[in-house]
């Protein structure tokens, strides 16, 4: 009997071929548990979800490259943890968790936790995703000749936040506009430091309050444009109102007065002709 040699060798490349690609297919599809730790905080990364077995091992890493981060073994001793994870984790075998505390930014990525048991090995993936709470705004208002510039800030948040700002009433963009932002990034923490700054003009007179938010921290709501004190008016009004009676009374006044003078002058005028008949009838 002939053997194909070379045939032998396809088929034996094929079945290797379709064995690489499933196997990758079902590294690639494989699930990941999505985790949020806050800066500073404790987190529990969740690595067994079957808990009626336990492990002989459990393997906490981050792989690209490979550090070993903390884990357990039943029958051998394992390595000291990663000294960037050093008096910083715990592991649960019972549980099939690791916690970790005194979170980083540097702590953000991916972790694989790997789980032996007496027949077959599992890996579960577990996405940390690092947040940090920015502080609460800081408003500053700054106002000449009707207009006025507002200013936001707030610090020490990640991830980086765009400063959203509230006008109470609700403005259209003709009355105020974004003037500029930016951020700044510490580069010892690496939290972020983020402002704005927008322009109003208050020459309607009409009461605007404005607050901002960064990253769900919100400002108190400040006065922003006032319109004219209610008292002011008053006293003008007062003023225009007795202004205009005490002309009005003058000009009665003045009326009077040469009413008066004209009624005079008459009456002066018919007691001198009256004189002159008698002086001509004497005559």
């Amino acid at each position: 009997m002939t053997v194909d040699y070379g045939m032998c060798a396809r088929r034996l490349l094929r079945r290797c071929v379709v064995i690489y690609l499933v196997s990758v297919t079902l590294i690639q599809s494989k699930d990941v548990t999505m985790v949020i730790g806050e800066v500073g905080g404790a987190v529990t990364l969740p690595c067994i979800s079957d808990l009626q077995r336990l492990p002989i091992h459990l393997y906490i890493q981050r792989p690209d490259p490979d550090e070993f981060i903390n884990g357990y073994h039943k029958t051998r001793d394992l390595p000291s943890p990663h000294p960037d994870y050093a008096n910083r984790t715990q592991v649960d075998h019972t549980q099939g968790t690791m916690k970790l505390w005194s979170i980083r930014l540097s702590d953000e990525g991916l972790y694989e936790c790997h789980i032996g048991y007496p027949t077959k090995n599992n890996q579960e993936n577990i996405q940390l995703n690092v947040t940090a709470n920015y502080s609460i705004p800081n408003v500053t208002v700054a106002c000449d000749n009707g207009r006025c510039l507002v200013t936001c800030s707030s610090d020490n948040g990640y991830p980086r936040r765009d400063v959203e700002w509230s006008l109470n009433p609700p403005l259209n963009q003709s009355t105020w506009g974004a003037v500029n932002s930016s951020e700044v990034r510490d580069p010892a923490s690496m939290l972020f430091s983020v402002f704005s700054s927008i322009s109003v003009n208050c020459s309607s007179g009409l009461r605007l309050n404005l607050s901002c938010a960064v990253g769900g921290a919100l400002s108190q709501e400040h006065t922003v444009c006032r319109p004219p004190d209610i008292s002011v008016v008053s006293v003008i009004s007062a003023v225009s109102v007795i202004a205009a009676v005490l002309l009005c009374f003058l000009v009665l006044v003045s009326n009077s007065k040469k009413k008066k003078a004209h009624t005079a002058r008459g009456t002066q005028g018919g007691k001198g002709a009256a004189s002159s008949d008698e002086n001509v009838q004497l005559t």
